[in-house]
């Protein structure tokens, strides 16, 4: 064999070239010299079928473009009319990082000389790629002319297309013009899913009733639609009784209906039915539900405790919640445990916000060296996650390592792997406000909107009023209240009254008096406070008595409660009044 065309590359015998391929190959960019060598040679439609699946798969899991032209090289120098290469292709692409590849695909397949006919394997993945209306509509014209309208598991995929692209009426029209005997169990859940999803409660129980007893009976998934849908509109007590009439219930009920219950945060009733849950069927989407509702109750303590009970292996998600839980009660050595057994298990910090929720609590915790170690340490991971940079830039912030936080941020914006958000610009912000960086923070706050597009909301106004109010532009921190497209609230208010207070302008204190009595009373009696401590300092004691006055009137008491501490390892419960 002569290997001056590729240089280095030999072809391997034919019978060998899948195993060759997947034994040495591992990016896309190794198996270009292959497929030259095969082309120039004139050996591209000799390849065995079998040997082209792995390029396919390998090329289908990049999103890149030079990946999509080589999918397209492969396709039109080495299917020929062999149909099942086709479909396979297009059955990957409609799955990878740009389905509508799939659409192009099908188009040359159907430019060839001596185009191979589609099949039955191909539209339901051309259905599941579309992306537009249009697209949509123009599969389903070639589903009719070839004679594949009456085949189910073409016309279920139709189906879920038209509703996936909210044309619910056009999904309609053809599940009622289909023949019954070309419905199924998965028809009838899809149509009723659909309608159920958008709000239409009547119209999909109508639909319910219509559906053949044979079907409904056998067909927990449309039960758990129902469930689902009336426990995403408040209705939870209707789901109930429509959970507790199901004929057969799988792992997937129990979980709509307790994820129903967390939802509404009724966590009673969630833990009460998770209890009641056979053993068997609890999955890590059960026990994830109830960990996650008492976290967004605030019951870290529970959470923990359900957390260390667990009984099935949690994924990424279930941790990334638990350490949600250790941040906000600083439990420190929990959340290194978890960060353990994450490392020991191999989970992948990518994956749910679980390297973001790692450095996030870390932060919470103190540890802002262990944060920032993480982050740098796995950036090859995390440098997409917008979230993690955000935990790290606000993590400094936050813990005085504010220039740092700054340059993390401007490292960010440098970056071509994740975009700011607002959550980035308010740990900018935050920095700036801490550093006393009132240029900075001027260009972050305008730059926010000019080249991001991300409008300011009431925390992004604080900051600027704190940071321009700390270093006494007073004026300039008013023109930013009175330019908000929002009512103040207390925090901008009382970090205006602040600056007011420090800087003795007893004359702006008077001009914001208005504003903090329109705040609600259970939010503005700090503002009351600052109020009234710049008018006793300015000897104005009757406006003083005054405001506290309305402050007794207001019973503005704080009512005792608890916390739970982490102290060696071990949670306890403390009262704060």
């Amino acid at each position: 064999m002569n290997h001056a065309h590729t240089g280095h590359t030999p072809l391997p015998p034919m019978d060998h070239l899948e195993e060759v391929l997947r034994s040495s190959i591992t990016t896309v960019r190794q198996l270009d010299p292959y497929l030259t060598l095969l082309i120039v040679t004139g050996l591209a439609l000799r390849v065995p079928h079998h040997s082209l699946r792995f390029p396919i798969d390998l090329l289908s899991r990049s999103p890149s473009p030079s990946s999509l032209h080589r999918s397209r090289h492969l396709s039109l120098s080495f299917f020929g009319p062999h149909l099942p290469l086709w479909n396979h292709l297009i059955r990957r692409l409609s799955s990878s990082p740009s389905p509508s590849s799939s659409l192009h695909t099908f188009i040359d397949m159907l430019r060839l000389p001596l185009p191979p006919s589609p099949d039955h394997l191909t539209f339901p993945f051309l259905a599941k790629a579309s992306s537009s209306f249009k697209e949509g509509t123009q599969i389903h014209s070639q589903v009719i002319r070839r004679g594949f309208a009456s085949d189910v598991f073409v016309f279920n995929n139709l189906l879920h297309m038209y509703a996936k692209s909210g044309s619910l009426d056009l999904a309609r029209t053809a599940f009622e013009s289909t023949p019954e005997r070309h419905r199924n169990e998965v028809s009838w859940t899809t149509i009723i899913s659909a309608h159920a999803s958008r709000g239409e409660l009547e119209l999909a129980r109508s639909m319910f009733d219509r559906m053949p007893e044979r079907v409904r009976v056998g067909c927990p998934a449309v039960w758990n639609a129902m469930i689902s849908a009336f426990a995403a509109h408040g209705l939870v007590s209707v789901a109930r009784k429509w959970f507790d009439r199901m004929p057969g219930r799988n792992a997937a009920s129990w979980n709509t209906m307790i994820s129903g219950y967390v939802r509404a945060g009724d966590m009673s009733a969630a833990r009460g039915l998770f209890d009641r849950m056979p053993e068997d069927e609890r999955d890590v989407v059960s026990w994830s539900a109830v960990i996650s509702g008492y976290v967004s109750l605030n019951r870290c303590g529970d959470a923990l405790e359900l957390f260390k009970a667990m009984q099935v292996k949690p994924n990424e998600a279930t941790l990334a919640v638990v350490l949600s839980a250790c941040a906000r009660l600083a439990a420190l050595e929990q959340g290194r445990w978890v960060h353990a057994y994450a490392e020991r298990n191999g989970l992948r910090l990518e994956r749910d916000n679980l390297g973001a929720a790692l450095v996030d609590m870390y932060a919470k915790c103190g540890s802002i060296e262990s944060a920032s170690e993480l982050f740098w340490r796995r950036h090859d991971e995390l440098k997409h996650s917008t979230s993690a940079w955000n935990a790290l830039i606000t993590g400094l912030a936050v813990n005085g390592r504010a220039r740092e936080s700054l340059e993390v941020y401007e490292r960010m914006r440098r970056s071509v792997t994740a975009r700011p958000d607002g959550v980035t610009f308010l740990g900018a912000l935050t920095a700036c406000v801490h550093c006393g960086l009132v240029d900075e923070g001027r260009a972050c706050f305008e730059s926010m909107s000019r080249e991001y597009g991300i409008r300011a909301e009431l925390k992004h106004y604080g900051c600027m009023v704190d940071l321009l109010g700390r270093a006494g532009l007073l004026e300039e921190a008013e023109g930013v209240v009175q330019s908000m497209p929002m009512k103040p609230d207390m925090v901008v208010l009382s970090a205006l009254l602040g600056a007011c207070r420090i800087h003795r302008d007893v004359s702006m204190a008077d001009r914001l008096r208005t504003r903090v009595v329109e705040l609600d009373p259970h939010e503005g009696d700090v503002c009351f406070l600052q109020l009234a401590s710049i008018y006793a300092s300015a000897g104005r004691w009757s406006d003083a008595r005054a405001l506290r006055s309305v402050l007794e009137r207001q019973s503005s008491k704080k009512q005792p409660g608890f916390s739970l501490v982490e102290s060696g390892g071990v949670l306890s419960c403390q009262m704060t009044v």
